[in-house]
């Protein structure tokens, strides 16, 4: 068994059944903020409470890219890279685990009752996420519009929008 397939082992001290073990990149670093590359420029992204500008410490409120996560005993991979947010059980530790080992990757824990948000980001052409995504095809189902509707009355089918 490598290191690949083992996740690091729970602090005793703060040990919780439900634990997950998130592995991933924090990004808000720089004044506890993410700063995300569009076009030339940077996006600031920061979780602030009501009322403030002021940033909440980074140990408080994680902004990070998450490659995988360790649960039960055994590791798993994501399909690719999410931008999760999210309040850790424990500070950030460097990783350990599951082939995250070393380098930039960090580890917190959370229970599987942690409220995360997912940021889902993309960056392409004005054509390609706004013109060809609303093709047909390519929208989710509940986006096409239900005209045609069949209802059975007294032995017949009827279209709705006939008059009886």
């Amino acid at each position: 068994m490598s290191n690949e397939d083992v996740p690091a082992a729970p602090n005793p001290k703060s040990y919780s059944a439900d634990q997950i073990t998130i592995f991933g990149v924090a990004l808000n670093i720089e004044k506890n903020a993410a700063y995300l590359p569009l076009e030339g420029n940077r996006l600031k992204l920061a979780v602030v409470p009501f009322g403030s500008d002021t940033p909440i410490d980074r140990k408080r409120m994680v902004i990070a890219v998450v490659y995988g996560y360790a649960f039960e005993g055994h590791c798993y991979r994501l399909d690719q890279p999410k931008l999760f947010v999210f309040e850790p059980r424990t500070t950030e530790l460097p990783a350990v685990g599951c082939g995250f080992d070393g380098g930039e990757y960090a580890m917190w824990q959370i229970t599987k009752k942690t409220r995360m948000l997912e940021l889902a980001t993309s960056v392409d052409l004005a054509e390609e996420l706004v013109l060809n995504a609303s093709l047909p095809g390519n929208r989710s189902p509940n986006t096409y519009g239900n005209r045609f509707q069949l209802a059975h009355r007294g032995g017949k089918l009827y279209r709705g929008s006939v008059s009886d």
